[in-house]
């Protein structure tokens, strides 16, 4: 099944887990913004030393090992953009993206309020993509009707379409909110990784990856 294929592309980010996707001309991780050990500095003129994490990357399943740069962080959604840090630790980031399958950002939604379509998460042991339903009334995704219970451990996971594209971030596990919300990455990700030429085009316009128009925007 196609959609296995994309077990490759999620991995280990600190206490949870991140996916890796292509924009801004590089390979980034986008995962749960609680996630991260500690929230970077908000004044502008830190560098990346002071956004710098490590070791935080890993494969699926094995202890942190490479370091990472954030490149956005929204703790209200709860969401993170990672990239590559500087040297000394820019080859092990580099070798971990090389492994990694690039999921896909789901294109324009015909319906942005009140919408649903049926999804997949990746299981907390990381063998298969179970069954659940998402919907949105025009803001966070919730998730219903899984096959499986949804852990802290998938934290930063991402929740995909039948088709495998990437629409959302788990973020939450806790009872009674198991279901969401949880960060829609058309509503919650920078505009300047969502206009990247390698993303669909939000209006709608023709352009390379396009993805199934019902997908969660």
């Amino acid at each position: 099944m196609i959609i296995e294929m994309l077990t490759a592309g999620v991995i280990t980010a600190g206490s949870g887990r991140g996916f890796v996707v292509d924009g801004a001309g590089e390979r980034l991780v986008i995962t749960a913004a609680h996630c991260l050990p500690f929230l970077p500095p908000a004044q502008s003129f830190f560098g990346p030393k002071e956004r710098a994490y490590g070791p935080l990357l890993a494969p699926l399943g094995d202890e942190p090992r490479a370091w990472a740069v954030c490149r956005f962080i929204d703790p209200i959604a709860d969401i993170a953009v990672l990239g590559s840090p500087d040297n000394p630790h820019a080859d092990e980031y580099k070798a971990l993206m090389e492994t990694a399958t690039a999921l896909s950002i789901a294109g324009a939604l015909r319906n942005p309020v009140n919408f649903w379509v049926p999804g997949r998460l990746l299981s907390l042991d990381g063998r298969r993509w179970f069954c659940c339903t998402v919907r949105h009334f025009g803001g966070p995704l919730w998730i219903t009707h899984a096959a499986e219970g949804i852990r802290s451990e998938m934290s930063g996971s991402p929740i995909v379409t039948e088709i495998g594209t990437a629409i959302g971030v788990v973020c939450t596990a806790a009872a009674p909110w198991e279901g969401g919300p949880n960060p829609r990455l058309t509503h919650n990700l920078p505009g300047w990784l969502l206009r990247d030429p390698s993303c669909p085009d939000p209006n709608g316009a023709a352009g390379p990856r396009r993805d199934d128009s019902r997908a969660c925007r």
